[in-house]
């Protein structure tokens, strides 16, 4: 049982099936906005996390209004493949991964960045998380989130991303495997490019 986690996590009906090319991804995020976040009555099975991805998905097809943060789910869809996908190869990928926000508690906006001690207030919910899904490889959307997740559970691999920065795998440690994690730019920044898809590519293949 998940006692830690607020934000119960997107999981795409392919996730436990075979997750993407046989490979469980959880992809995963900062924080959520909500400006009623104080007023829930059940806060600890919140399913906003879902809502926003089901909401993403409906409009790529064709069933619902677009929002300015969906882009940031499609220039990542993009930037992993390399290219502009179209609507079936949105809706496989994102029917195969586990999207989860590290940050168990809202911030109150759009502008608003969580505090250091909504950070570390998440690192339990966090391990819960890797617990009960397992995935195979985390991508880390943030250079910011990188900084502040607990890099004492684990230890650092040999292989090299071939990136910018010569970066190597961490690995985290849950109750059957140690599993690798990467950080790219976050998706909405100008920073993250199609020059990354080769990086994402390369991390994939070491898995």
């Amino acid at each position: 049982m998940m006692k830690n986690v607020a934000f119960t996590p997107w999981t795409g009906k392919y996730y436990f099936e075979n997750g993407y090319n046989n490979i469980k991804i959880l992809v995963m995020g900062e924080s959520h906005y909500c400006e009623n976040c104080d007023e829930c009555d059940d806060y600890k099975k919140c399913g906003i996390t879902t809502t926003v991805i089901e909401s993403y998905l409906k409009y790529k097809n064709g069933n619902g209004q677009h929002k300015s943060w969906m882009t940031t789910f499609t220039r990542f869809t993009n930037i992993f493949f390399g290219k502009h996908c179209d609507t079936e190869e949105i809706n496989i990928f994102w029917n195969s991964v586990l999207f989860y926000n590290y940050v168990q508690k809202s911030t109150g906006g759009t502008r608003q960045s969580p505090t250091e001690q909504m950070f570390k207030d998440s690192k339990m919910a966090f391990n819960e998380i890797l617990n009960e899904y397992e995935p195979d490889i985390i991508i880390v959307w943030g250079k910011r989130l990188w900084s502040y997740l607990d890099l004492d559970n684990g230890y650092w691999g040999e292989e090299y991303i071939l990136d910018e920065h010569g970066r190597k795998f961490y690995y985290f440690k849950c109750k059957t495997k140690n599993i690798p994690a990467y950080w790219i730019y976050h998706p909405s920044t100008s920073y993250l490019t199609y020059k990354h898809s080769k990086y994402l590519k390369r991390a994939m293949e070491l898995v």
